[in-house]
């Protein structure tokens, strides 16, 4: 269903109010964390968050402004809401990889752009935290916490099964595929890795029986 005029327009007040796909200057580049605005936390409502499901409340969650340099090397400003209690390490991990200036993000956007669905956040290869959802076996994911992120899921899918998702991703769900350069790919020993593991952070790009090279953990699940 289409939406209405009155949530299109709340879209568009989204979009300006994180200034998403223009360029940051210089002095916006610095992550920030602050509590969930009213008009962001209305605009979560039956997206990333859901009354009926056992979700995290308000005060346990923080939203982040994160400077990232696109795939074109601009620097941009997304936000990313996480739990509040791990805020404080995303927000330095992001600092650290923007600093670097040696990994490429293509987009961070909240996933309620995309209705909260997984699925078409991921084939957009949005960059994402906090959504309050299960995982496709059923089970609690860690997302739901705003325990997890998701990075360039196009350039890091999901492998299983013999199932890559997002189905763009079929170019690079093989170590034979990665390597250490390739613009928004993730490998063992990158910055982007190293940034997360020094913070006790764990990598879906090491799990045994599937592989999420989009995703990182503080469980490490």
């Amino acid at each position: 269903m289409e939406q209405s005029f009155a949530r299109r327009g709340a879209l568009v007040a989204i979009v300006f109010a994180f200034a998403l796909g223009s360029a940051a200057s210089a002095g916006d580049a610095r992550v920030s964390v602050t509590s969930i605005p009213d008009d962001v936390w209305s605009y979560m409502q039956g997206r990333s968050w859901h009354g009926e499901r056992s979700c995290p409340q308000r005060s346990e969650l923080a939203l982040l402004r994160i400077p990232y340099h696109d795939f074109d090397g601009r620097t941009q400003i997304g936000p990313m809401i996480v739990a509040r209690k791990v805020a404080s390490k995303v927000a330095a991990i992001f600092q650290e990889i923007y600093d670097s200036g040696e990994f490429r993000i293509y987009r961070i956007a909240l996933v309620d752009d995309y209705g909260g669905d997984d699925d078409r956040s991921i084939a957009a290869n949005n960059t994402s935290g906090f959504n309050c959802r299960t995982t496709e076996g059923g089970g609690v994911s860690q997302h739901a916490f705003g325990l997890a992120v998701d990075i360039n899921p196009v350039q890091n899918p999901y492998v299983a099964h013999g199932v890559t998702e997002p189905e763009a991703g079929k170019a690079y769900d093989a170590p034979a595929k990665r390597h250490a350069g390739m613009i928004g790919v993730i490998v063992k020993g990158d910055v982007v890795y190293k940034a997360f593991a020094k913070r006790g952070w764990g990598w879906g790009g090491e799990w045994a029986r599937s592989k999420d090279y989009q995703h990182f953990s503080a469980s490490g699940h």
